[in-house]
């Protein structure tokens, strides 16, 4: 049994050295995630089960234990027995869990390696908002943090976020792997047709915001969006917002065609899946200087990185909507495919099978207590 955690002292020791051998065949893995698509809640973790259906493809076992936090916070703690429970079992070559807290939550079994993927806000620090929200950020980036000091390898989705990782063999073994874009679904097409399907005046200047999320979480800065909309109208009184949020995956591609730029206004990301998505439709998009949309706009035309502020962005959107113009990226896209992204996932996989697991951190701080 665990002993509380008032009596543990802290023992930390990193994960040992790689051997040279390499087991090449498709891995059993146990995929640890509180994000997945439900019925209620269709885009939400959409991209972990687009990353899981393609690992299947190339004959990667996958079985996804779902963590429901937005139940209850306590299923978190809950989780840290199934995740040991499903590894006992014998089933799996390696757990991969997405999200820092769910690394957190694998690292307390050392049998197999763990693959921890870091989305964005579990390594950037702070909500846009409130107090209690700036606070449950410092929480979950610390617990991620631990996590990857047992990982055998960390994913993250930009330089940035492995620059933030405190262990230095964490950031050695960190791996860059963006979320994939399923390229087969989001491509270029005719903006009229699109907006006769969607039922939009073709005379309007759409701005696209669009969020996985309904709620619209702060972090996503949707009030930020409404002030730089109020500027643009100044100068362009018929542009109009278009919040997108929530919607199956499905359903996008129509709005990124039919639309004039998308804006992103978001205070950290590690790599937007919707910056991509727009991008693969050849809409020019606008945002702030987040995550890796830097790269991912680098050079492109009607493309534009701005600082966090109303004037700042307003200006580049105004821009854009005056060009009428669409931007030519969509071949620049092709690196960020699901089949690529899939690729680079399966040689981490195959990169944490080749090292010991080593002994977890949190095993060792039991150890340590119990002497």
């Amino acid at each position: 049994m665990m002993g509380g955690f008032g009596s543990m002292k802290v023992a930390w020791r990193e994960v040992p050295e790689e051997p040279s051998g390499v087991d090449a065949s498709p891995p059993r893995v146990l995929v640890v995630t509180s994000m997945y698509p439900s019925a209620a809640t269709p885009s939400f973790g959409i991209f972990v089960k687009r990353q899981v259906e393609a690992l299947k493809q190339r004959e990667c076992g996958q079985e996804v234990l779902l963590i429901d936090g937005r139940q209850s916070r306590l299923n978190y703690l809950k989780a840290i027995w199934r995740v040991r429970r499903a590894v006992r079992s014998g089933r799996y070559d390696l757990v991969h869990a997405y999200y820092g807290l769910c690394g957190f939550v694998s690292a307390w079994q050392s049998s197999i390696p763990l693959v921890i993927t870091y989305c964005g806000s579990d390594l950037n620090p702070g909500f846009a908002g409130r107090q209690r929200a700036r606070l449950k950020s410092r929480v979950i980036i610390a617990l991620g943090q631990i996590a990857a000091l047992r990982a055998s390898v960390c994913l993250v989705r930009s330089r940035e976020m492995r620059g933030r990782l405190l262990g230095r063999r964490a950031r050695d073994r960190a791996r860059i792997v963006t979320s994939g874009v399923d390229l087969d679904l989001f491509q270029p097409g005719d903006p009229a047709e699109a907006r006769r399907r969607l039922g939009w005046e073709r005379g309007k200047k759409v701005v696209l915001f669009v969020c996985s999320d309904e709620a619209l979480p702060a972090v996503k800065r949707p009030g930020l969006a409404s002030a730089v909309m109020e500027r643009v109208k100044e100068s362009i009184p018929d542009a109009v917002l278009e919040i997108v949020a929530g919607r199956p995956q499905e359903t996008l591609p129509d709005f990124y065609r039919a639309a004039d730029l998308l804006l992103l206004t978001s205070a950290n990301e590690g790599s937007p899946n919707v910056v991509k998505e727009a991008l693969a439709c050849n809409l020019p998009v606008v945002g702030t200087r987040v995550g890796d949309v830097p790269e991912l706009l680098a050079g492109l035309r009607n493309c534009h990185v701005c600082a966090p502020t109303s004037t700042d962005l307003a200006g580049r959107v105004i821009e854009v909507l005056r060009s009428g113009e669409r931007t030519e990226a969509r071949n620049e896209m092709a690196a960020y495919s699901l089949d690529r992204t899939s690729a680079s996932v399966l040689d981490a996989y195959h990169a944490a099978r080749s090292m010991p697991p080593g002994r977890s951190n949190l095993e060792m701080i039991e150890k340590e207590s119990a002497r």
